[in-house]
């Protein structure tokens, strides 16, 4: 008579099972690493603009619209958002040599109040440029509704933020305007934009 002994599974890991887990755990992490990069260098990807006639040089958002037919020296808006469209705008003036900062904002004050419906002042600051240049900063916000009467929609609120500075006898005045309820999110591309700027 012979005795069958019947010995169950060892659950031991041997050690190329073992390095199989941790080769298959470091690849997962790298993956992530890289996916993230390539989001984010596709999200914050720029396009330079440069214009020598005002002495201007700036990075803007890759897909954004650019615009410079207007009475600006440029803008540029995110169209593919859904009602208001994200817009960082850029404008120049030559001004007095006894003009201030706080003129500016009167006279842009007064001329958004006739033309924004609902135009409100929130706050003005002093802000400082990156380059360690003074300026005055600007929040408000106004009511945007659709002019054609055929798209009508919810009128959207706006909020928007100018910085000014006086610069060689030059206002230039920088624009962001957004959803209000994008606003806080939309704000670090302006932020970026200002960094990159040279003027």
């Amino acid at each position: 008579m012979s005795v069958i002994e019947i010995v169950g599974r060892s659950d031991e890991i041997t050690q190329r099972q073992r390095w199989s887990h941790y080769f298959v755990l470091i690849y997962g992490v790298v993956a992530l690493l890289i996916g993230v990069n390539l989001r984010d260098a596709a999200l914050n990807a720029t396009v330079p603009y440069a214009n020598s006639q005002v002495g201007i040089r700036a990075y803007y958002p890759q897909n954004w619209l650019l615009d410079s037919a207007g009475p600006y020296v440029f803008r540029v808006r995110d169209m593919s958002q859904r009602g208001f469209k994200t817009t960082i705008q850029l404008d120049v003036q030559p001004v007095a040599i006894n003009t201030t900062a706080r003129n500016l904002l009167d006279q842009l004050i007064l001329s958004r109040a006739q033309t924004l419906s609902a135009y409100s002042v929130l706050a003005r600051e002093p802000y400082v440029l990156p380059d360690e240049r003074q300026a005055t900063s600007m929040t408000y916000t106004f009511v945007e509704s659709e002019i054609n009467p055929f798209l009508e929609s919810l009128p959207v609120v706006v909020e928007g933020l100018d910085i000014i500075t006086i610069q060689r006898g030059q206002a230039i005045i920088m624009t962001f305007l957004s959803d209000a309820s994008t606003y806080e999110a939309n704000l670090p591309i302006f932020e970026r934009f200002i960094n990159d700027l040279e003027f």
